[in-house]
């Protein structure tokens, strides 16, 4: 390594200690979120799949991709870093590509991938059919799509933020999507086969973000409360 990168990588570990350490320092506790059940899901999934290559949908600033990269798979994050992240995003955990998973240019992955993970992502896309749909195509034939997804299974909601019974988002510049049986058949039907699901309930409320917060408990059928859902779908030949 010569002067001038030695000297950039000494500063460069200088800075993210430095960003970690503040970090560690401004920590404060306000209340779990859903990625406890919703990683545990995707990785139980695919322990048991076992892909070589995964792709990510919707990154942003998590360490997911890194912690998938660390159980040996060969991983791919994209977001749509133009549109979702106006002012800009670096993910100091690993690589992210601006890619908006609605359009096209998905084709410029050029490969498919053994399973997608799209965690908590999903409802905030407008055209999310279109999103399921180009995700399948990146999928190999018996590739695993992995999606958690603010549900109900018998209740759609366009935007839980604009309920009056929203516990927050009422600010947010984006959408958030409750989705429900409808929208699963609709992406059974673009070539997916569900063979896992869970389904949380952490809310009071019939949707997501509406009531208040509860102690965990998982739903036992689609007919008990739930505002989480947790599905892996295989890719039909």
């Amino acid at each position: 390594m010569n002067p001038l990168k030695s000297a950039l990588h000494r500063a460069g570990g200088w800075y993210i200690q430095r960003m970690c350490a503040s970090e560690n320092e401004r920590q404060t506790f306000s209340h779990h979120n859903e990625r406890p059940i919703e990683y545990r899901f995707a990785l139980q999934v695919m322990a048991e799949t076992r892909p070589k290559t995964v792709l990510d949908v919707g990154t942003g600033e998590t360490a997911w991709p890194h912690l998938l990269r660390n159980c040996g798979f060969v991983v791919t994050a994209i977001d749509n870093v133009h549109d979702y992240w106006p002012k800009g995003m670096v993910n100091r955990h690993w690589q992210v590509l601006d890619v908006d998973i609605t359009k096209t240019e998905t084709a410029s992955l050029r490969k498919q991938f053994g399973a997608i993970t799209c965690i908590s992502v999903l409802e905030h896309i407008e055209d999310y059919n279109q999103a399921v749909r180009n995700m399948v195509s990146l999928l190999e034939n018996d590739g695993t799509l992995i999606l958690t997804v603010p549900y109900n299974h018998n209740e759609f909601s366009p935007n839980v933020y604009k309920r009056s019974d929203s516990l927050y988002g009422q600010e947010a510049p984006y959408i958030c999507r409750s989705y429900s049986k409808e929208q699963l058949n609709e992406w059974m039907a673009m070539g997916l086969m569900l063979q896992k699901r869970e389904m949380w309930r952490l809310f009071s409320g019939p949707l997501w973000a509406t009531g208040s917060r509860i102690p965990w408990e998982q739903s036992e059928s689609f007919e008990t409360p739930h505002q989480l859902a947790c599905f892996a779908f295989k890719k039909s030949a």
